[in-house]
């Protein structure tokens, strides 16, 4: 066969035939007179019928093709194991470091000085002492832990007229205290305000006035308590015959504390203590508001008045000799008036102390000066009744002396009055049981 000679190609095999052949010589299928310038159609026809043919041949012999590759159950549930941990990890840590915050927020960064750049306490005792307060998951309440807290150890701000620490403050019961806090300037109100920081649950405190000035009258004289910004409580006018008063204030949720004081000498706020004990007691150096004596009779100048009729005291005790102007006897000392023309008085505490009696002897001045009232007499009040327990005959010029003696046992305080100051002078006077 020649090279020119024509051929044709199976269209079932592929096998290429001479054109004079009327069957494929390799697969036997009548060859059609197509010329060796076939398509490319008709080879397309061919190799999907070609591959038509193997797919039908597998299914006849019912093999299955190969599944792909499947992971094995074990390591399926290794990599469930190790997602579930991680989240669990993440979860720890972004809970641990929201706690950190929460808690450096919590902890005061004012100032735990003073204006004056003395400080108080030490910024580490400062800060120890604050305890974050939490809540009691029975009750829903806010539960508080700090330790107790003198104010007068704390440092706080202010902005204007302060507050000063006072030590050995004295009532006008002669009651005695560590500290207390006072005024700075004369008839306006002066603050400081304390971070407390929602630590403490109460704010107790004792109003006192001043013993140096337990006679003075200043009607503006008090005290508040302001919390965030609020007032909650205001004291009653603190002067002469003002009785020590204890004050809790129940400060729950309150960061800002400021406490005002209306005036300077007059009056002081001492044992100011933060806590958290619903049955806390003060605590400071202060003995009883009674006079207690284990003597069966004392002289009158063992106590201390409270309260008087003028701010130089109502009455004045001498202890230089004083002469009876009837008899020529001499005394050592004495009581007298301290105003002309009007009744000075005293006012004494004798709770508890276990003296019923008073007694004394009231004398005419040997030697008078000025002008008198013009009936002096001595006077004795149950107090605050005022009901009048004694009263002299007036002392004239060569008046005899008077002797007195007055039960006090129903009394727990009485207010002794002498009128005039030249001419009438109280000696010998003495309590008793």
């Amino acid at each position: 066969m020649t090279d020119d000679m024509q051929k044709c190609l199976c269209q079932y095999c592929g096998t290429w035939n001479l054109i004079t052949n009327k069957q494929c010589t390799a697969c036997g299928a009548t060859l059609s007179n197509s010329s060796n310038d076939n398509s490319d159609e008709e080879i397309k026809h061919f190799k999907q019928a070609n591959t038509k043919s193997v797919s039908d041949s597998s299914s006849l012999n019912n093999t299955p093709l190969p599944a792909p590759p499947s992971t094995p159950h074990w390591k399926q549930v290794l990599s469930a194991l190790l997602i579930i941990c991680s989240v669990l990890v993440i979860a720890t840590v972004v809970r641990l470091f929201a706690s950190a915050t929460t808690q450096e927020e919590k902890v005061p960064t004012e100032s735990l000085y003073s204006t004056d750049g003395n400080s108080k306490i030490s910024e580490d005792t400062a800060v120890s002492e604050i305890a974050e307060s939490s809540i009691d998951e029975d009750t829903d309440e806010r539960v508080y832990t700090a330790p107790a807290l003198r104010l007068t150890s704390f440092g706080g701000e202010t902005s204007g007229n302060e507050l000063i620490v006072h030590s050995n403050v004295h009532d006008n019961y002669n009651n005695e205290y560590d500290t207390g806090l006072g005024g700075s300037v004369h008839d306006v109100e002066n603050c400081t305000e304390y971070l407390v920081g929602d630590q403490y649950k109460y704010f107790s405190f004792r109003v006192v006035l001043n013993y140096d000035r337990r006679t003075d009258y200043h009607p503006n004289t008090c005290v508040r308590v302001y919390a965030d910004g609020s007032q909650i409580y205001v004291s009653p006018l603190v002067h002469n015959g003002f009785k020590p008063e204890d004050v809790t204030l129940n400060i729950s949720g309150v960061e800002r504390l400021k406490v005002g004081i209306c005036g300077r000498v007059d009056i002081r706020v001492v044992d100011p203590v933060l806590h958290n004990d619903e049955g806390y007691e003060q605590y400071s150096t202060m003995v009883p508001y009674t006079n207690k004596q284990s003597k069966d009779s004392v002289p009158l100048s063992y106590l201390e008045y409270w309260n008087g009729s003028s701010a130089e005291g109502g009455l004045q005790y001498i202890t230089t000799t004083i002469y009876d102007d009837s008899s020529g006897k001499m005394y050592d000392a004495g009581y007298a008036g301290t105003h002309e023309n009007q009744d000075n008085w005293v006012e004494y505490d004798i709770t508890d102390c276990g003296f019923k009696k008073i007694s004394g002897t009231i004398i005419m001045n040997a030697n008078p000066e000025g002008v008198d009232v013009a009936t002096p007499i001595v006077a004795i009040y149950d107090s605050p009744s005022m009901t009048q327990l004694y009263r002299s005959n007036p002392i004239m010029k060569g008046s005899s002396r008077q002797h007195f003696e007055v039960n006090l046992e129903n009394s727990s305080q009485f207010r002794l009055q002498i009128s005039g100051k030249y001419n009438i002078r109280l000696v010998d006077c003495n309590l008793s049981k």
